[in-house]
Order: structure tokens, then sequence, then C-alpha cells
């Protein structure tokens, strides 16, 4: 056996060697990239329902005053039900549509005594102006990628019944 034949076998057992490091490395690098794009992905359905469900509790907030207000003493499962879907609705631009969120109104307490800032025990409108305290719920679903519930706490004055 020649020298040039058996160093043919080593650079051939060196060259396998080097490809079999090199496609180890590409499915690792594969991997990574599979599980970094499934990541953001969830990430995105993530921050979407987050986004919706806060939109949800702004929708409500917005609608404070007007004809449809759902802060009016009583519970509201359906704060946007006498709006026209596609153009006053307040969720309309959304990408799953109007009944993607669900928004609820909740009566906590009626006529109570309005909150005031620590150390602070009194002034003249005691007994003028009382508060109604609710809790605004939204909630959102990305079917099976994402779920978001968003609760805000609403606190409105009114003219006071007890003074």
């Amino acid at each position: 056996m020649t020298r040039q034949h058996s160093e043919r076998g080593v650079a051939l057992a060196v060259s396998l060697l080097f490809l079999l490091v090199v496609t180890i490395v590409s499915i690792t690098a594969a991997t990574n990239s599979s599980v970094g794009l499934r990541m953001a992905g969830n990430l995105q359905d993530n921050y979407e329902s987050f986004q919706a469900a806060e939109a949800g509790i702004y929708g409500a907030l917005a609608l404070a005053g007007t004809a449809e207000d759902p802060f009016l003493r009583v519970d509201d499962d359906t704060p946007f039900a006498g709006l026209d879907a596609s153009t006053e609705h307040p969720l309309r631009r959304l990408r799953d549509g109007v009944g993607a969120v669900d928004v609820r109104v909740a009566v906590v307490g009626v006529a109570r005594e309005c909150p005031r800032p620590p150390g602070e025990t009194g002034g003249s409108s005691i007994g003028v102006f009382d508060c109604d305290f609710y809790r605004v719920t939204s909630e959102h679903d990305v079917a099976g990628k994402a779920r978001s519930r968003v609760e805000l706490g609403v606190v409105k004055t009114v003219v006071g019944e007890a003074g």
C-alpha cells in the first residue's frame, strides 16, 4: 500500500467527520430558528389579545355620559348593544371583529363616600358629592393561542344623596 493511497483514506475520514459536525450545527441552528419563530408568534398573539381586551375597557369608558352610558347603577353585560357595529362601535376596527371582545360593567357600590388622598380629612364637598363604584371587565380570546382578561375599577362622582 502506497503512502498516497493511505492518505486518501485519512482525508476521506476527516472530510466525513467535518461534514458530520457541520450537519449537527445546521440542525441545531434550524431548531433554534424554529423555536424563536414560534416564540415570536406566541408573543404577537399575546400582545394582540391584550390590546383587544384593553380596547374593550377604553370603549366602555368612552360611552360614559352618552346615550349608551353603561355606568347607570345597574350591571351591564352588553354595554355596546345599542351601537351600530359598522359605524358607531368603538371596537369596529379590531381584526377579529366587534364580537371578539366580551365587556361587562358591574356595580360594586352605589352612593358611597368618594376616595380622598391620604392625610386629607375633610372638605366642603363631603355630603354633597358621593361616588358610585364599578368594575369593568374585558376579555379577548385568540382561539387556541392567547387569552387576556383586563379589569378596571371606575369611580363615578354623583351629586350626593346623603347630604
